[in-house]
C-alpha cells in the first residue's frame, strides 16, 4: 500500500512539475518567514519569565500627575516605599531596592576597569531574582559596607590568572571595598543587565545616605517586591497609596506595581529606567505577529489555490479510480497525504535554511532563532502540526469534492466547470493580496513616520559632537586643564559641561510660581545644568534674554533659564525677569530657550529648566568643525594620556548616541520591509501559478478565439482582467484594515504623521497600483504565451 502511494505521488508530482515546484518553494518561504518570526516573538515575550517566582515579582513605578509633567508614568518610587511595603503589608513577603549606577571604574593597584552595568542592590536582591551565585554564604557576606560581586565575565577581565577572587580588595571612588565572589553572567532574557553589584548598605560614616534611604521625599528608588497573590495586585497599589500619603507624601505622586514579565515589552511610555537595557515595543511584537500568520496565509492560501486548480486536471484519474474500484475514504486519503506530505517536506527544508543562515548569515537580529528552537523544542512539534494543518487545509477541498463526485460525471469533465472551485480560488486570491497589500501600505507609512521622526528638527545640532563622561574625582579635578588642552586645536570650535545630554533622562525638580506657596502652584520640571558653553556647542538658540555668562557671578545662585514649553504651559507671553522659588531659593528668569527635544518622539517637549554651573559635571562635550576626525581624536588621545595616565581615554560621537533612541523603531521597519518583500513574491509566485492553470484550462477557447480573429492583445487582456480584478477589490479592503492596524501603533508618538494626509492617502493608491503592476507581470508571461501559440496546434492538442 505504502509502494503504490509513493508511486502515484511521485507520478502526480512528476506530471504537475512546475505547480509543484511553486507550492514547495512558496511553503519553502512561508514557513522560514513564519519561523523566524515567530522566534523573535517568542524571544522577546520570554523575557524575565524564567525566574522562579516570575509571576509573582512586581516593580514599583508611579504615576506623576504635577503641573508641568505630560510623560506621568516613572519608574522610581520613593526610597523607602519598597521596604515598607514589605514591613506593612502582609500580603509582600519580600523587597529589594536597587540604584543603577551605569559606567563604574574599579581599581586594582593603579591599574583601572570600567563595568558599564553597575548597580547596587540589597541583599534580598538575591532572593527575589534567580542569580546563581558560586556559593550560596554569598548573599549573607553581601549584607554589610563595600561588598562587591562581580559577574564572572569581568571577573576574569580584572583577575584574568584568579579563580576565586573572594576576598580581594579593589578601590571605588576612593574607598576600599571587598569582593564576596561571583556569579554567572546573565545570558538569560532580562530587563536587568549588570557586571557588578554593589552592596546598597551604608557605611556608619555615610549617614546622609542612611538616611536618604529611610526618607519618604521625591521620587529616585528603584524598587521590587514579592506579592504572595498577584492577582491583588490593584488592592495592593491601593494599600501602598494609603502608606504614601501617611508619610507627607505628595498626593500628585500615586504608586503602582508593574509585573516583571510586562517590564521588556510595556515600558515604551515609563521614564527614569535607564537601567532597562534592550527595551522592547509589544506593539512591534503584535504587529510582526500578524506579519507571521500574514506570510504564512499567503503561502497557505497559495499552497491551497494551486492544489484546488491542479486537482481539476486530476478528475479523469479519480474517476476512473472510481470505476476500478478505490473508495471515497481512500481517495480522501490519497489527496490528504499527498498534500500533507509536500507541506511536512517543505517545513523541514525551511527549517535547515534557518539552521544555516542562522550560523552563516546576519539575519539583523539580535538573536538567534535556531538557538531559540534548542532550547525550545517544543517549538519544532508545534511548527509540525501547523505544516500538518497547512497540508490538511490545502488537501481537504480537492479531497472531498472530488471524492463525493459520481465516477460518470467527474469523466465528462462537469468539475472543471464548478463554480465552487473557480470561487474558492477567487476568494483565496483575494484574501492573498488584502494581506500584501496591508503589508505594503504599512511597510510605506512605518518607514515614512520613521523617517519623519529621524529627520525632524530636534532644536539642536546632533553632528560633529563628541561626548567624554566623567564620575571619578581625578577626572573631575583635571578635566579643565585637559579641556583649555583641547581648545587649542583648530578644529575643537566650543567646549563645555554639562550634566546631562538630549536622549538620556533628565532629572526633574520642584518649583513654585512666583506669589504662589509651596503648597498651590507647585510644578515638576525637567532639569540639568550646563555651563554658558553649551547652547553654542549644541547648536540651541536662546530666542528670549540672554546667556549665562561668568561675568555676572550671581548667575550660579540667583538666575534660571527656561524653556519655550513652560512659556506656554504657563501660558505667559514672556518669561525674562518673572521669579521662580526652588526649595528654599529664588531666582530670576534671565533667558528662555528654543524647544529641543530631549526625551524620544514618544514623549511630547515638557517644560525645562536649566542651571548655570561652570564646574565640571558630568560631560564634556566638545563640539568639532572638521571632517578629519581621525586627526582631531588623535590629538585629544594624546592630550588624554598625558592629563589622566591612569585613564583610558574613551568617548562617544553624540549623533550616534541619539539614534540609539530609533534602533528599535528602525530594527521593526526593516523586518517589516523584508517580509513584505517576502510576501508579495510568495502572492506572484501564486498568481503565475494560477495563470498557467487558466492558460492551460483555457487552452482550446483560445485556440477557437484565434480562428475567429481575436489578437494577441485582446487574448491577454481576457486572460489578465480577471487577476486585476481580483487585486483591486483586495486593494479596496485592505486600505480601511491598513488605517485600522496602524493608527494604533502611531498615536503612540507623540510627533507623528498624519495618516490620512493627501500624500498618505497617494500612497495608499500607490500600494494598490503597485501590487498592480506587480500581479500584471506575474500572470503577463503565461497570458502572452499563451495567446501567441498556434492555433491549430492547440486545437489538435485538446
Amino acid at each position: 500500500m505504502i509502494r503504490n502511494f509513493i508511486v502515484i505521488t511521485l507520478r502526480n508530482f512528476r506530471k504537475n512539475r512546475l505547480s509543484t515546484s511553486i507550492n514547495v518553494t512558496g511553503l519553502v518561504l512561508g514557513f522560514f518567514a513564519f519561523v523566524t518570526l515567530t522566534s523573535y516573538v517568542y524571544n522577546e515575550a520570554s523575557y524575565d519569565t524564567w525566574h522562579e517566582k516570575s509571576d509573582h515579582i512586581f516593580r514599583h513605578t508611579t504615576i506623576d500627575e504635577a503641573l508641568g509633567v505630560s510623560s506621568n508614568m516613572v519608574a522610581i518610587t520613593s526610597p523607602r516605599m519598597p521596604k515598607a511595603a514589605e514591613e506593612e503589608l502582609a500580603e509582600v513577603t519580600a523587597s529589594a531596592r536597587m540604584i543603577h549606577v551605569g559606567d563604574q571604574r574599579l581599581e586594582k593597584g593603579d591599574k583601572g576597569y570600567y563595568a558599564t552595568q553597575a548597580k547596587y542592590v540589597e541583599p534580598d536582591f538575591f532572593n527575589i531574582f534567580d542569580l546563581e551565585l558560586k556559593d550560596e554564604k554569598m548573599a549573607e557576606e553581601f549584607n554589610a559596607p563595600r561588598k562587591v560581586i562581580l559577574t564572572e565575565s569581568f571577573s576574569k577581565t580584572m583577575f584574568p590568572d584568579q579563580s576565586d577572587v573572594s576576598g580581594e580588595l579593589i578601590t571605588i571612588s576612593d574607598d576600599t571595598w571587598e569582593i564576596v565572589g561571583t556569579m554567572q553572567d546573565v545570558s538569560k532574557n532580562s530587563h536587568l543587565q549588570y557586571d557588578v553589584l554593589l552592596s546598597l548598605f551604608p557605611a556608619e560614616s555615610d549617614s546622609s545616605f542612611a538616611d536618604y534611604l529611610d526618607s519618604w521625599q521625591g521620587l529616585g528608588m528603584i524598587g521590587y517586591i514579592v506579592l504572595k497573590d498577584p492577582s491583588m495586585e490593584e488592592e495592593i497599589e491601593g494599600k501602598l497609596r494609603e502608606i504614601s500619603l501617611s508619610n507627607d507624601v505628595n498626593d500628585f505622586w500615586i504608586p503602582q506595581l508593574q509585573p516583571v514579565t510586562d517590564i521588556h515589552l510595556k515600558s515604551q511610555d515609563i521614564l527614569f529606567d535607564g537601567y532597562h537595557m534592550n527595551k522592547g515595543d509589544a506593539t512591534y511584537v503584535y504587529a510582526l505577529a500578524a506579519v507571521a500568520l500574514f506570510v504564512l496565509l499567503i503561502a497557505a492560501f497559495n499552497f491551497m489555490n494551486l492544489t484546488t486548480a491542479q486537482s481539476t486536471t486530476r478528475a479523469k484519474e479519480v474517476g476512473i479510480r472510481k470505476v476500478l474500484g478505490s473508495g471515497k475514504k481512500k481517495l480522501i486519503g490519497q489527496h490528504l497525504t499527498e498534500s500533507v506530505t509536500l507541506s511536512v517536506v517543505s517545513l523541514a527544508i525551511a527549517l535547515l535554511l534557518v539552521v544555516l543562515l542562522s550560523r552563516s548569515v546576519d539575519l539583523g537580529l539580535d538573536f538567534s532563532p535556531n538557538d531559540v528552537m534548542t532550547a525550545n523544542l517544543w517549538m519544532l512539534g508545534a511548527y509540525a502540526l501547523i505544516s500538518i494543518a497547512v497540508g490538511l487545509g490545502a488537501g481537504l477541498y480537492p479531497a472531498f469534492v472530488l471524492s463525493g463526485f459520481d465516477a460518470i460525471r467527474i469523466l465528462r469533465g462537469k468539475f472543471q466547470t464548478s463554480s465552487q472551485g473557480v470561487l474558492l480560488r477567487k476568494s483565496l486570491v483575494i484574501l492573498q493580496f488584502v494581506a500584501s497589500v496591508v503589508m505594503i501600505i504599512s511597510t510605506l507609512l512605518v518607514a515614512k513616520q520613521i523617517d519623519f521622526i529621524r529627520n525632524k528638527n530636534l532644536g539642536f545640532d546632533k553632528e560633529q559632537v563628541l561626548n567624554l563622561n566623567f564620575s571619578s574625582g581625578a577626572l573631575i579635578r583635571g578635566m579643565d586643564v585637559f579641556k583649555d588642552e583641547a581648545l587649542q586645536h583648530p578644529s575643537i570650535s566650543h567646549a563645555a559641561y554639562s550634566s546631562n545630554m538630549p536622549g538620556r533622562t533628565f532629572g526633574r525638580t520642584g518649583m513654585t510660581l512666583e506669589g504662589g506657596t509651596s503648597d498651590e502652584d507647585t510644578w515638576i520640571v525637567s532639569a540639568f545644568s550646563a555651563d554658558h558653553n553649551y547652547f553654542d556647542a549644541m547648536g540651541i538658540e536662546v530666542v528670549e534674554g540672554r546667556n549665562y555668562d561668568p561675568e555676572f557671578g550671581s548667575d550660579q545662585q540667583e538666575s534660571i533659564i527656561i524653556n519655550r514649553a513652560m512659556l506656554e504651559a504657563l501660558n505667559w507671553d514672556h518669561g525674562v525677569g518673572r521669579k521662580l522659588t526652588f526649595g528654599q531659593s529664588e531666582r530670576t528668569i534671565i533667558g528662555v530657550i528654543d524647544d529641543f527635544h530631549f526625551a524620544n518622539m514618544r514623549h511630547k517637549i515638557e517644560p525645562l529648566v536649566i542651571y548655570y554651573n561652570p564646574a565640571p559635571a558630568s560631560n564634556l562635550n566638545l563640539k568639532m568643525t572638521t571632517t578629519d576626525a581621525r586627526t582631531t581624536l588623535e590629538f585629544l588621545e594624546a592630550v588624554w594620556s598625558e592629563t589622566f595616565p591612569n585613564y583610558p581615554f574613551e568617548y562617544q560621537f553624540f549623533d550616534q548616541e541619539f539614534d540609539q533612541l530609533f534602533e528599535s523603531d528602525l530594527q521593526f521597519s526593516k523586518m517589516v520591509n523584508a517580509f513584505t518583500m517576502l510576501s508579495i513574491v510568495l502572492s506572484c509566485l501564486g498568481l503565475f501559478g494560477l495563470s498557467s492553470f487558466t492558460a492551460e484550462q483555457r487552452r482550446k477557447e483560445i485556440g477557437v478565439r484565434k480562428v475567429l480573429g481575436s489578437s494577441v492583445y485582446q487574448i491577454v487582456k481576457l486572460l489578465m482582467r480577471e487577476f486585476i480584478l481580483l487585486i483591486g477589490i483586495a486593494s479596496l479592503i485592505a486600505w480601511p484594515i491598513s488605517y485600522w492596524s496602524l493608527s494604533g501603533w502611531i498615536q503612540d508618538f507623540q510627533y507623528r504623521i498624519d495618516i490620512v494626509s493627501p500624500d498618505n492617502l497617494f500612497l495608499f493608491g500607490i500600494a494598490a497600483i503597485g501590487a498592480m503592476l506587480v500581479a500584471v507581470l506575474a500572470v503577463s508571461y503565461k497570458s502572452i504565451s499563451a495567446a501567441v501559440v498556434n492555433p491549430v496546434k492547440s486545437l489538435r492538442d485538446e
